[in-house]
């Protein structure tokens, strides 16, 4: 297992190394010159290999501690990278409004819409082409369990609340108190749910298997809790040069709203790309794409809470004063997000996920992507495609009755 231990060693090296150098150059990502390249081209890395051990370590964190609180952790620790981003854009954002409050809007619709308009749909294509490949038979299906509603319970109530800040065209810390509080019901819910019990040798790649098998339960809590600690370190003191040259580059090489387009897309996506790669690998063992689907419909409720919550109250201490944030200039990218989030949910209700779904959310999540200037008609037509698809699922909408029985057998019990 020599290549694992490379392999950490490896991330953690450059997670240094561009630390170090980013520190000694950080005034060149928000000003644009040759070294905003190497900026960028470190923090690039160095947020890939934080998010690495992010991922690794949380992924590890589910058969070396107990489960309620792994889950509880997981839950959190998979979108961490993303609350960096989104805290270091917001800051940014109350210093100077003007040219990043527009960038606040981008990177939490972008990372949301990621997830459910590429991440769900790859994961489905990835299981079909991986059964075609085993010579296997059968339809091109994801079908989660009963206790599994409960991600998309959640899932479905904050994309309602949307509904809320959307018209409101405003983000406030009344917004934080309510998706918070979602999130911490949700959350107080996957506590109390029984242990999955799946193999770690089948479920875990070499990297986060390794930390498993370390001796000693304070041994392998040790790794976990360092990878934690190292990886937050990386990004308090790489996110803020992230975004920075990210929009630095963006505007100078393709004009000023080029910048929105790169922190809307590129930002989540280097940010969630260790996830994705967790997920896939899951998708390709056929026996766990339901696992992975689960894995990014958690993530999109902890984006859809928790990430949007934080942004009112970083606003507040950057701005130095208790004022919402606007989003009337981009609301049709909050109507775009909850209106595909909703569609996502609807096609949920028989707890199966189809090739149908996946085509319409991967197809209008890329047309939407390209064509920025049909994003209010794609939003409309995901609003009319989830009435399509309640009517479809009429007769077998098993999503509330099993979430109903999934409570009152996890609060009727005692906790296994």
């Amino acid at each position: 297992m020599s290549w694992v231990r490379a392999s950490y060693a490896i991330l953690v090296l450059t997670s240094i190394v561009g630390v170090a150098v980013v520190i000694a150059l950080e005034e060149f990502s928000a000003s644009y010159s040759s070294l905003t390249y190497l900026v960028a081209l470190l923090t690039f890395v160095a947020v890939v290999s934080a998010a690495m051990m992010i991922a690794w370590a949380a992924e590890a964190s589910q058969f070396s501690i107990s489960q309620g609180l792994a889950l509880a952790i997981v839950a959190i620790v998979q979108t961490l990278p993303e609350f960096f981003v989104e805290g270091a854009i917001t800051w940014n954002a109350g210093k100077d409004p003007a040219n990043w409050l527009p960038n606040v809007t981008a990177n939490f619709t972008g990372a949301n819409r990621l997830l459910t308009g590429l991440g769900w749909p790859l994961i489905l294509f990835t299981a079909i082409v991986q059964r075609r490949r085993n010579g296997l038979k059968g339809s091109g299906v994801i079908a989660l369990r009963r206790e599994q509603s409960v991600e998309i319970a959640f899932m479905l109530t904050a994309t309602a609340f949307y509904a809320i800040i959307w018209f409101r065209g405003a983000l406030d810390l009344l917004d934080t108190g309510v998706l918070l509080a979602i999130f911490i019901v949700y959350m107080t819910i996957l506590s109390r749910l029984p242990s999955e019990k799946e193999d770690p040798e089948e479920v875990l790649d070499a990297p986060p298997k390794a930390i498993v098998r370390l001796r000693g339960k304070r041994t392998r809590i040790g790794a976990i809790v360092g990878l934690f600690l190292l990886s937050g370190l990386v990004f308090v003191f790489i996110s803020q040069p992230f975004v920075d040259s990210i929009n630095t580059i963006a505007v100078a090489l393709f004009g000023a709203g080029a910048g929105f387009f790169f922190i809307q897309w590129i930002a989540p996506f280097l940010s969630e790309f260790p996830e994705k790669v967790t997920a896939f690998h899951w998708a390709r063992k056929i026996k766990l794409a339901p696992m992975a689907l689960l894995n990014f419909v958690s993530s999109a409720v902890s984006e859809l809470t928790a990430l949007v919550a934080i942004i009112p109250v970083v606003f507040a201490f950057s701005l130095g004063a208790l004022d919402s944030v606007p989003i009337l200039a981009h609301r049709d990218e909050v109507l775009l997000t909850m209106t595909q989030s909703l569609y996502a949910c609807m096609c949920l209700l028989d707890l199966e996920y189809d090739m149908r779904n996946a085509t319409i959310l991967f197809g209008l999540w890329l047309a939407s992507t390209v064509l920025v200037q049909i994003r209010f008609w794609v939003a409309i037509l995901f609003l009319a495609l989830a009435l399509v698809e309640v009517l479809i699922h009429r007769k077998r909408i098993t999503v509330f009755s099993s979430f109903k029985y999934t409570l009152t057998r996890t609060f009727t019990k005692p906790k296994e």
